[in-house]
């Protein structure tokens, strides 16, 4: 009796030497994200950028959530290291955090919800307290969003997205690379990007493509019907086709610098693909072929077409250096841009001081569209401001003509625009400044970038025989990637 005495007189004299070994409440948020949360109202959001800095001893530790503003994030959750934060468990060093929650409908845009993060630990003592926003965007008519990405370890966890219908199916697809050796194909199915062919972290799979990964120009350059990758590194060019299930080498210049294709494409060069002559070009293949335009950095702009044979690049007509061509003031910035006059044939654009397009006829490339210098295209502002972007594609069903989507970008991004040829010139045609009050959006998708990087945007035709749909991405910060689609199919986009 009188040991158990002592013990129960010993024991406050142990925990407040407990208490007094355990830290205190830190002085520095230990949990943060890079940027608080924009939401659409009515909309759910993932946000992956928390951290914990592992700024705490290691220990048992219990997070808890609470939020507080002019309303009420429903389901409102958290995970630490992956596991749902409500109960102890055991953290050492920095974490990963990440937030999720859906927004009530009838929001109005700029509101905002405080998020409080408390840290207590195995005692029930609080040790930290960090805080983030969520805010909610405006949501603009005119787009529908069809997919978000729910993981970082599927397609939006890759550095770098190459598009093309490789396996033949009518729908595009995702050609997916990562920094550390991966690079995996994607395919939307059942309402998701669904993983199909990898190289594991090969880099010898796939014939060696992975080697080629930073610079892949994708076409249907054999008229088969499936588009190709040809891919450049160092001095070698090479093609490869997916067969079979898998990539395969096809046509290589193996390393000649002597090979036409490598001198328009090395020291400041490059290849632009495209289906730009219809005339004669497909042969015996079932489909028309797409070409490859070489600009050199010598001012060569040179027309090729993979042979019949597929064991080499017919010559089919070039510029030849000449500096009084119409495109040779345009030769750093040219691109494919798209069949907008529904012709079937796409033509080339040159961006410079100017907005003109060429058209291939008659063994050459000739004038076609320009602005003139006019400082605008379609009532969008040009030149436009670095970090903007154009995208080229068909996103409508009214018409067999791609259209120009123009996009801001940066932390004060407020417009996109779609333009369409009628003609005789492009026209301004959906635009979230159609709309009073303008949502600063496309669909709930947030133009600005919050805190976070400029987003990145692609066109993809995720469903065979449907328009193409947008994809939206932002990689620094929080990791969101979603899908869009336009909203009435009806409508000229």
């Amino acid at each position: 009796m009188k040991r158990s005495a002592l013990s129960i007189f010993r024991l406050p004299s142990l925990l407040l030497a407990l208490a007094l070994a355990l830290p205190g409440v830190s002085l520095a948020a230990a949990v943060t994200f890079c940027a608080g949360t924009l939401v659409g109202s009515g909309q759910s959001f993932v946000n992956y950028s928390g951290t914990y800095s592992g700024a705490l001893a290691s220990g048992n530790y219990l997070m808890t959530l609470s939020q507080s503003g002019p309303f009420t994030i429903q389901n409102l959750q958290a995970s630490w290291n992956g596991i749902a934060i409500g109960t102890y468990q055991a953290i050492t060093g920095s974490s990963q955090v990440t937030l999720s929650g859906i927004l009530p409908g009838g929001l109005s845009s700029g509101q905002t919800v405080t998020v409080t993060f408390r840290i207590y630990n195995i005692l029930g003592q609080l040790v930290d307290v960090s805080t983030t926003t969520v805010s909610v965007g405006g949501t603009s008519p005119g787009w529908t969003k069809v997919w978000t990405a729910t993981s970082q370890s599927g397609v939006a966890g890759y550095a770098k997205h190459y598009i093309g219908d490789f396996d033949g199916d009518g729908a595009e697809d995702i050609l997916a690379v990562d920094t550390g050796g991966w690079m995996t194909m994607f395919h939307y199915r059942n309402n998701d990007w669904e993983w199909g062919w990898s190289n594991y972290g090969s880099t010898s799979a796939g014939g060696g493509i992975y080697d080629y990964r930073n610079n892949l120009v994708i076409g249907d350059f054999d008229g088969d019907g499936k588009d190709e990758a040809l891919g450049l590194a160092s001095s070698w060019v090479t093609l490869f086709h997916f067969d079979n299930g898998t990539w395969n080498w096809g046509w290589s210049n193996y390393g000649s610098t002597s090979d036409q294709l490598y001198a328009h494409s090395t020291a400041g060069g490059y290849l632009i693909s495209g289906n730009f002559d219809l005339s004669g070009n497909s042969g015996s293949s079932p489909f028309n072929k797409d070409e490859i335009v070489g600009v050199s950095n010598s001012g060569w702009i040179t027309l090729f077409r993979l042979n019949a044979a597929g064991s080499g690049w017919d010559w089919l007509a070039s510029t030849n250096g000449s500096t009084a061509h119409g495109m040779y003031p345009y030769r750093s910035n040219l691109r494919n841009g798209g069949d907008t006059n529904g012709d079937g044939q796409d033509e080339l654009l040159g961006l410079g001081g100017w907005a003109t397009t060429f058209y291939y006829q008659g063994g050459n490339f000739n004038w076609g569209w320009s602005n003139y210098g006019s400082g605008n295209i379609a009532g969008v502002g040009y030149p436009q401001a670095a970090g903007d972007v154009m995208l080229v594609g068909n996103i409508d069903s009214v018409d067999a003509k791609d259209e120009w989507f123009f996009i801001q970008n940066g932390p004060s991004a407020g417009w996109a625009t779609t333009s369409d040829w009628n003609g005789s010139q492009f026209t301004w045609n959906w635009s979230n400044q159609n709309y009073s009050p303008a949502a600063l959006a496309i669909g709930d998708w947030p133009l600005a970038n919050n805190g976070g990087s400029n987003a990145s945007y692609q066109l993809v035709r995720a469903v065979a025989g449907q328009p193409k749909h947008l994809l939206a991405r932002r990689t620094f910060c929080a990791k969101d990637m979603r899908m869009y689609r336009i909203s009435n199919t009806g409508s000229n986009y």
